[in-house]
């Protein structure tokens, strides 16, 4: 991913994403939002390539030039993502990167979300809408007030185009996932409203702006079933996945459904969202960083199935069994599986208690495995052989030992002692 920087306003309070795939054949819309009636320190443009297309005129007229050098069918929702990580405003604003915008635009945004003064963003999925014509874009177009003429542009009726321009804050957006990178939003027929619809099964508010600010779009001079032009194989191709009246399936489900997450999170945007967690208990600690993304490995949960099944066979085996075992013919055998019964006890059930009354900023006990300590100092686990005795961990220099094992994930630190143990 290459990124390229203007000279741009400090503290933008919008940030406005505009996406491209090689397929943009005039780039006015930067003319127009920069002809916006507020000051340009308020807000940024990000032009977003998913491919390796770099036009110099978006290089001088962006103030944040990313291309993300996909391959094959394009993903608009990477895309999304990559200005999204990058913006900086309160709000982030995805829209249509080839329309004309009317130069109350920006306000209207800002008015809608009751950011007057210098007041923060109220929780908000703002959409505005789009006029549509078969008419090309007119080379002698200079202000916007001549595109109210309805009859002159033969403007469509107007409809609800989820995928034109929506507006969130920021910080909304990374809470819940981002843009959702699932291999079934590639291709055309996706957008926004992805987010948005999520967003309003949180329980946000969808507004549609006023159509007295709206969008005006033109058509393209090769567009898709329209003008008497025959879509192309690859034009068709490009619906690359099922869909329901032209929106994404994956997302009508969501929406139906009432999911909030992504199924596929951006992994960036996934460390932000941690990042911003706000945990209330040394115990939950524990929990909060041991799987990672992907959460547990087939492996380890084959393990801790095993680790089930033997914990109820034992105690079973302790409350009904062994006693009676003990005192019959069988007692030799009884006493193996005694011994089973209690270095699995010791190793895996007994130890796996936290010390509470160490502080938080000391090294901290988790557990015992197969002879090793396991220890968790900062963001890190250590296994300590007991075979070495007691080692001072709260140091660097105590940290620095050539039996001691590390890992900044749990599960890796497991596997790694599992592996030194046999042998």
């Amino acid at each position: 991913m290459i990124i390229h920087k203007n000279a741009s306003p400090s503290s933008p309070r919008l940030s406005i994403i505009l996406l491209d795939w090689g397929c943009r054949e005039r780039f006015t819309t930067l003319d127009w939002l920069l002809q916006q009636d507020v000051p340009k320190d308020q807000y940024e443009l990000i032009w977003v390539e998913v491919y390796d297309r770099v036009v110099d005129e978006v290089m001088k007229k962006a103030d944040i030039v990313i291309t993300c050098n996909q391959q094959g069918i394009y993903h608009k929702h990477v895309g999304y993502n990559a200005g999204l990580l990058h913006a900086r405003g309160e709000l982030i604003c995805v829209c249509d990167s080839d329309a004309v915008f009317p130069p109350d635009f920006v306000r209207s945004v800002f008015r809608s979300f009751q950011m007057d003064g210098d007041g923060s963003a109220i929780p908000l999925v703002l959409m505005h809408y789009e006029w549509r014509t078969s008419l090309l874009y007119p080379e002698d177009l200079t202000d916007t007030e001549t595109l109210k003429d309805r009859a002159r542009w033969q403007w469509w009726p107007l409809i609800v185009n989820e995928g034109a321009c929506m507006t969130v804050r920021r910080a909304d957006a990374i809470r819940f996932g981002g843009f959702d990178e699932h291999p079934s939003y590639k291709g055309y027929l996706c957008g926004p409203y992805d987010l948005g619809w999520r967003l309003i099964n949180a329980g946000w508010p969808e507004v549609w702006h006023d159509e007295s600010v709206a969008l005006w779009h033109f058509a393209h001079p090769d567009p898709i079933g329209t003008n008497g032009q025959r879509a192309s194989l690859k034009q068709l191709m490009e619906k690359a996945y099922p869909h329901v009246d032209g929106h994404a399936l994956t997302a009508v489900e969501a929406f139906s459904t009432g999911r909030f997450q992504p199924l596929r999170e951006n992994p960036d945007i996934w460390k932000l969202r941690m990042r911003d967690r706000r945990i209330g208990s040394e115990l939950e600690t524990r929990y909060a960083d041991l799987t990672g993304q992907g959460g547990y490995s087939p492996r380890t949960m084959l393990s801790l199935w095993v680790s089930l099944a033997r914990e109820i066979i034992g105690r079973y085996c302790e409350d009904h069994l062994w006693n009676p075992i003990r005192k019959g013919i069988v007692s030799l055998i009884g006493q193996r599986i005694a011994g089973m019964l209690r270095a699995f006890y010791r190793n895996h059930i007994t130890p796996r208690r936290v010390n509470h009354d160490v502080p938080a900023d000391h090294p901290t006990l988790l557990c015992s495995v197969r002879g090793y300590n396991i220890i968790k100092v900062k963001d890190a686990f250590y296994a300590a052989p007991q075979s070495v005795g007691k080692l001072d961990l709260s140091s660097d220099e105590g940290r620095v030992h050539p039996d001691l094992l590390v890992s900044e994930s749990y599960d890796v630190l497991l596997e790694k002692v599992h592996v030194a143990s046999r042998g």
